[in-house]
Parts: structure tokens; C-alpha cells; sequence
């Protein structure tokens, strides 16, 4: 019995490493057009997040922007800062702040009670190339009939082209991906092998653009 627990352990160890490779290939090198949404959301985190979000808001790619994950003592203003944006009108009326996520499930989370609130069929996700993959996967296994179109964008200090060369890359990477593969499983238990939508951590905290004021969405029942 234990050699045969032994060998499935090694089994699984040797495909989840033969995986590594093709996740890594399969990450996008490049941004595309995500053409028109209802709306965006950009996932706190990394670096060039918030600038290609303001900048999709900009260009009318989606009606609406949610911030995922902003810390309880960060301002409006720190965002437009970090942003490279300038205080309008426009960001005034239409930025969301989501001010409860620690992790890419609370992402998940503020997004989807943001999403189902406002009754949002196409979400741009903004989120770094790397980190795309376990966020649709979060995001999908939340709210099923929602698009959610990726939009990545590509910290500098990731090299994706030479990953194999790189230290540092290789340690990000290869680190996404084990958390990538507890989250398929994560998801797979809680979906119940995706028969049914995840269950989302409530209640959640999200700050209206206009006014500022936070306030409970999807509290529990």
C-alpha cells in the first residue's frame, strides 16, 4: 500500500513538473485590443496595474472601473498618483474601490459581489501576464456566465521571453504556478468539478466613487 501511494505521489510530482514548462508557455507576451466591455477591473498588486486600467477607463473600453484589493489607508488620490492619472470628473464618477481582498480569492470575491451587483455580463481584467491564469480561474469559478476578457500587463522585472536564464523570473514563475495548482484544486473541490459556481467570501467592502463612501455588498444570509 505504501509503495503504491509512493508511486502515485511521484506520478503527480513529475507531471505537475512537466507542467511548468507549458504554463509558462502559455502566458501572453502581448497586450491586445479587449475591445468594449461593460466594465474593468484591475487587481492591486504589481507594477503597471493601475496605469492600463485608468488608461482602458480612458478609452471608453468599459463603463465602469473596480480597484481590487486597495489597502484600508490608501486614498483616491495615492491611486490617481500611482496611476499617472489626474483627478477628473470622470474617475471621480466611475472608479470603485475594493477594500477587503488579501489574495487573489478575495479578488475574486470583491469582483464578483461588484459584478452581480451591477449586473455586468463582460469584465475586462486587468492583472499582470503572469498572474492572469489563476485569476480567470478564481473569476470563472465564481461567476460562470460572466466574460471575463484578460488585459495583461508585463512587470519589468519579469522576464518572460528569457525565463529560463533568469533567477528571479524563474522564482515567480515557478511559484504562480504551484499556487496556480492549488487553486485548480481549491476550485475544483468547491465547484464541485465546476458543476456549480464557487461560493464567495462575504461580506465585502466596496467604496462608491461618488462620495467615497464604503459601504457592504453581498453581505451574508
Amino acid at each position: 500500500m505504501f509503495g503504491f501511494a509512493f508511486r502515485v505521489v511521484v506520478a503527480l510530482f513529475v507531471v505537475a513538473a512537466l507542467g511548468f514548462p507549458i504554463f509558462v508557455w502559455s502566458l501572453p507576451r502581448a497586450s491586445e485590443d479587449p475591445g468594449t466591455a461593460d466594465a474593468i477591473v484591475a487587481l492591486t498588486g504589481g507594477e503597471g496595474r493601475l496605469p492600463a486600467a485608468f488608461m482602458l477607463l480612458d478609452q471608453r473600453k468599459g463603463g465602469r472601473l473596480l480597484i481590487s484589493g486597495v489597502h484600508t489607508e490608501t486614498t483616491r488620490d495615492d491611486l490617481l498618483a500611482v496611476a499617472g492619472a489626474e483627478s477628473s470628473t470622470f474617475a471621480a464618477c466611475c472608479v470603485d474601490l475594493g477594500r477587503t481582498a488579501e489574495s487573489t480569492i478575495g479578488n475574486a470575491s470583491e469582483t464578483v459581489a461588484w459584478v452581480n451587483e451591477h449586473n455586468y455580463r463582460t469584465v475586462i481584467v486587468v492583472t499582470a501576464s503572469y498572474h492572469m491564469p489563476r485569476s480567470l480561474l478564481e473569476l470563472q469559478a465564481a461567476a460562470p456566465h460572466t466574460q471575463f476578457v484578460a488585459y495583461p500587463v508585463f512587470p519589468d522585472g519579469v522576464k518572460l521571453e528569457d525565463w529560463w536564464s533568469d533567477p528571479g523570473t524563474t522564482g515567480v514563475l515557478a511559484w504562480e504556478y504551484v499556487k496556480y495548482l492549488g487553486s485548480t484544486v481549491r476550485v475544483a473541490y468547491a465547484t464541485r468539478f465546476w458543476t456549480q459556481p464557487a461560493d464567495i467570501f462575504r461580506p465585502i467592502k466596496i467604496e462608491r466613487a461618488q462620495g467615497g463612501n464604503a459601504q457592504l455588498v453581498g453581505t451574508p444570509t
